[in-house]
């Protein structure tokens, strides 16, 4: 599973108004009476429930396997079925055949003229032939509709016999310490189906963490609400026809996001890592090494002049990436390797939800306890967290700042200066050496200057 085990991924959501205080079999209760099965509607329709989580088929629950630490570990499963689309075709016109061999449909035959006769030939070929004529007009039209409703009634059919069924399990992780559901899944289609499933069954309403509801949470907490409210989104690069563009197309839809201040913080973390350092000091005193690995994707805010991918081992140094964002791109999705406080992380983030996927964990030691082994990996994803926060906490206090002018004016003159064969970088913590030897290779793979002129 992408939570408990193998590689990471999830979204993440604030559950309001907090967590129970005890995970009893009470609180399991509400899990068997939503669990799937329990409510199936018509056959073939669409069915989402729990699961217990072990498997795609566990539809049971109780304190010892569900309940590790203070978190709770269950499952959400999509049962739906559909006919595939050929499998379909294919019984409307054996139906179709069926009824023309039958002869159900009267077949009008055109007459022929004597001349014609004369000249055919062999009568019985033209009785043959005119024997597989198919029924024209509306006599076909009755025929096809006939056709397609058979066809669709064996469908029906076959649904209720089980067949073409498809079932899908996504793995979720209530961390009620932090009020924060991990749901192992990234795509819209399954955060639509979990959001009102969660509802009705714990009446709680959940916040999905994205940069901009992380950054509203973060500045009430801290006292700069105001601050966040009153902030624009800066032009790092001046758009040629002005003003009157939009500035970043993909949250234009809400005037009050700040979803945008993940592409800004993409984009801090490219600037330090080239112009100051690969090490951040964050707020809880801790120090947090990182570098931009495998991939890197920028898109236009604009909406003017696409989108590009960079796949590299040091893609942040590639003279094509560089030359992107010079032209007003933004990041939207970047690999980070992560070190802090001996633990080191590699991961894709999502700017603007805060995703992370393709997750690699250190390797647990195994000492034969499978339940102290889960215990361990939930803390893992509870650190990564945390890191990623307090490192996007540290950029958020950056931008609230009366020192914000300075940077944004610094980060500016970087991004029109040409870049350099080799990105300027401190030296990494002698405690993530797997993040130097990313960064060496990077510089290696990209000794060569870049010949096109800038």
């Amino acid at each position: 599973m992408p939570i408990l085990g193998g590689t990471l991924a999830f979204a993440r959501f604030h559950v309001a108004g907090g967590s129970p205080k005890r995970l009893d079999d009470r609180l399991l209760d509400r899990l068997r009476e939503h669990r799937i099965g329990n409510r199936r509607g018509a056959r073939g329709e669409e069915e989402v429930g729990w699961i217990g989580g072990r498997h795609l088929l566990d539809r049971e629950f109780d304190i010892e396997k569900n309940v590790i630490l203070d978190c709770l570990h269950f499952g959400m499963r999509i049962d739906a079925s559909r006919v595939p689309p050929d499998v379909l075709h294919a019984y409307v016109q054996m139906e179709l055949d069926s009824l023309l061999k039958d002869g159900s449909a009267e077949v009008n035959r055109p007459r022929r003229s004597a001349p014609d006769r004369d000249s055919a030939g062999d009568s019985s070929l033209d009785d043959a032939g005119d024997s597989t004529q198919r029924p024209r007009g509306r006599a076909f039209a009755r025929l096809k509709k006939q056709a397609v409703d058979a066809a669709r009634n064996r469908a029906t059919q076959e649904i209720k016999d089980g067949r073409y069924r498809s079932m899908r399990q996504v793995p979720i992780l209530w961390d009620t310490r932090n009020d924060t559901l991990f749901v192992g899944a990234t795509t819209p289609a399954i955060i639509e189906r979990l959001i009102p499933l969660f509802r009705e069954t714990f009446d709680k309403r959940l916040e999905p963490v994205t940069a901009g509801g992380f950054a509203y949470h973060w500045a009430e907490k801290c006292g700069l609400s105001r601050r966040l409210e009153s902030m624009q989104c800066p032009k790092f690069v001046e758009h040629p026809a002005g003003n009157g563009h939009i500035d970043v197309y993909w949250t234009a839809r809400d005037p009050n996001s700040r979803d945008y201040l993940g592409n800004e913080f993409l984009l801090w973390l490219w600037y330090v890592l080239a112009e100051e350092s690969d090490t951040i000091e964050l707020a809880d005193k801790s120090e947090a090494s990182f570098v931009i690995v495998k991939q890197l994707a920028v898109e236009c805010p604009w909406a003017e002049s696409g989108k590009a991918v960079f796949s590299a081992d040091g893609p942040a140094s590639l003279p094509e990436s560089r030359r992107a964002i010079q032209t007003g791109k933004l990041p939207r999705r970047a690999g980070l390797m992560l070190s802090r406080q001996g633990e080191q992380y590699e991961f894709t983030l999502q700017a603007e939800t805060l995703n992370v996927s393709g997750g690699v964990l250190p390797k647990i030691e195994s000492n034969g306890n499978p339940r102290a082994t889960i215990e361990e990996r939930i803390e893992q994803v509870r650190h990564l967290t945390q890191t990623i926060d307090l490192l996007y906490a540290s950029y958020l206090t950056r931008r609230v700042s009366d020192q914000w002018p300075e940077l944004f004016e610094r980060m500016k003159a970087w991004l029109t200066s040409a870049p350099s064969p080799t990105p300027r970088s401190a030296p990494l913590r002698q405690d993530s050496p797997d993040v130097a030897a990313a960064r060496d290779q990077a510089v290696v793979s990209n000794e060569q200057p870049d010949p096109v002129s800038l």
